[in-house]
């Protein structure tokens, strides 16, 4: 292939000259765009980025326990007035919370009671919901 002289020719010169190649027996491949490597680049970096970004970090709930309790709990969800985060539970392990997660979105319990502090996660903590994904209640175990 002879590329011949044109007026571009200083911006890629080993195309537009008439040198012989080092190898001769190779023929002659004009040179090519890194323009397909940047781009594949640029297109994983940007999914990466917007993968890790788009994970929805679970809410957190801190439950304050009587002395002493251990078994089921449950916290009712999405009521009106009662507290957001810091949940008082009674006796029988009854609590009411003005948090109302999201569908797509995962609980944690930081469950505090006299002198313990225990983190209950999914899948021990799970959350019951409508047909169409409003939630209810959170329901959980705490251990002795």
């Amino acid at each position: 292939m002879d590329c011949g002289i044109y007026p571009m020719a200083f911006l890629f010169p080993r195309c537009y000259t008439r040198q012989p190649l080092p190898h001769p027996e190779k023929t002659r491949v004009l040179i090519r765009s890194n323009l397909v490597y940047l781009s594949a680049a640029c297109m994983a970096s940007v999914s990466l980025m917007l993968s890790c970004g788009s994970s929805a970090h679970p809410d957190r709930l801190t439950v304050r326990l009587p002395p002493h309790f251990s078994g089921s709990l449950h916290v009712a969800t999405c009521i009106p007035g009662a507290p957001a985060e810091d949940v008082p539970v009674d006796d029988r392990g009854l609590g009411q919370t003005s948090l109302c997660p999201d569908s797509s979105r995962s609980i944690e319990l930081d469950v505090i009671a006299e002198g313990r502090h225990i983190r209950i996660a999914v899948p021990q903590a799970q959350i019951s919901r409508t047909g169409d994904g409003i939630a209810t209640s959170i329901e959980a175990q705490v251990p002795r």
